[in-house]
């Protein structure tokens, strides 16, 4: 991390999907979401980059595989102890799903802490405050809207991370919780979907800076033109898109956003790999994996391609050792 930025905050492009890596220093990690879908070596090295020595919290904002995935998870539990899980209390019936609890389960025997939050629970967690939204029983009718949505503050620095949550559920997160959407950085609810926020809660929010997480030309259409139009209209500063613009990572003092680095994680070297058609099953093959900056998989490059993909932060350029060069 760079010498100034005492938090960051790293929305990791992994398709279509979610992951987002919260940092405190060297010390506190908070994970959202682990669906990896092509580029879980990328999300290694990118974990690896930024030092994340285990999860000392992860969110699972849904249930849905796009949140929470169970080769995600399995991926994250084997490669870092995580102390602490959230998720929704949602009944959800799926093969992944079913997957994913015997995963929490095997965790929590092993001495995770599972915990099922709802609206106005708190937790306060190294620098960071945390603040839960949604789900509420009483509007929970739906995966979607039973979503965890949270605030996460560090120092005066805010984030708004909202799973699926649609516009049913915000009608009360708006009524009951108002004081607490203003926020820096938003991660646009429900991928940029139609149905995921409106213009009074963008209004209510008024980020700074808003990231859509979505996969290129994925089959729900994602993000909605007119809504990101919207979103585009009450961001006082920039929006990102991570099939666009890459891993998007903030950086902070705790007072304001100091830096923003799009493509975080991708080294000039990487920018020249070629964009290629995803290759069916490449995570299975023992040939050389090279990541584009759309997160997409492919066992071929251009002159010049590398894997390898550091971040600008801790350390950069080289990786951390010659055991992770190989990885």
């Amino acid at each position: 991390m760079s010498k100034e930025a005492k938090f960051s905050f790293s929305f990791v492009n992994v398709g279509q999907g979610s992951l987002q890596l919260i940092e405190e220093g060297d010390s506190t990690n908070i994970v959202v979401d682990c669906n990896l879908e092509g580029a879980p070596e990328f999300v290694k090295r990118y974990f690896g980059r930024r030092r994340v020595n285990q999860i000392d919290l992860l969110i699972l904002s849904g249930k849905d595989a796009d949140h929470a995935d169970a080769d995600g998870l399995e991926f994250l539990s084997n490669n870092w102890a995580i102390k602490r899980i959230w998720y929704s209390d949602f009944e959800k019936d799926s093969d992944n799903w079913d997957e994913v609890q015997k995963i929490i389960d095997d965790l929590e025997a092993g001495g995770t802490i599972v915990e099922t939050p709802k609206a106005g629970d708190e937790l306060s967690l190294g620098g960071f405050k945390l603040k839960v939204l949604s789900p509420h029983d009483d509007d929970s009718t739906t995966c979607n809207n039973a979503s965890i949505v949270v605030r996460i503050e560090a120092d005066q620095v805010a984030a708004i991370f909202p799973g699926d949550c649609e516009l049913s559920r915000w009608e009360n997160v708006t009524k009951y919780f108002a004081k607490y959407l203003p926020a820096n950085l938003l991660l646009v609810p429900h991928h940029g979907s139609d149905n995921g926020c409106d213009e009074e809660l963008l209004k209510a929010i008024a980020p700074e800076y808003s990231v859509i997480s979505a996969g290129e030309d994925n089959q729900y259409g994602h993000p909605d033109k007119k809504i990101l139009k919207l979103v585009t209209k009450h961001t006082s500063k920039a929006v990102y898109i991570t099939y666009q613009d890459g891993s998007i990572l903030f950086e902070s003092d705790g007072e304001t956003i100091t830096k923003v680095i799009p493509d975080a994680g991708q080294e000039d070297e990487g920018k020249k790999v070629a964009k290629v058609a995803k290759v069916a099953g490449a995570l299975g093959q023992k040939a050389p994996v090279f990541v584009t900056r759309t997160g997409a998989l492919s066992t071929t490059g251009s002159l010049g391609a590398t894997a390898l993909r550091p971040t600008v932060s801790h350390g950069g350029e080289t990786a951390l050792d010659d055991d992770q060069e190989e990885d």
